[in-house]
């Protein structure tokens, strides 16, 4: 996985995996490197969301006590 990967694009990524796995065009040897690729990039998704909502809050509260 890319270290500059946005949310965006790794999201991009996942729903490629998926695809083809869901059509059958990808071999059980590759099915297995897929999972954990795709895991790696739930991860890296799960933790930009939880960034972005803990900047979110943050944000808000910031405004209310202004």
């Amino acid at each position: 996985m890319q270290e500059k990967m946005t949310y965006e694009q790794a999201m991009q990524k996942l729903e490629e995996m998926a695809s083809q796995m869901e059509q059958g065009t990808i071999s059980i040897d590759e099915m297995s490197e897929r999972l954990r690729e795709a895991q790696k990039l739930m991860k890296y998704c799960h933790e930009k969301l939880y960034e972005a909502e803990k900047n979110c809050k943050s944000l808000l509260n910031i405004e209310e006590n202004q």
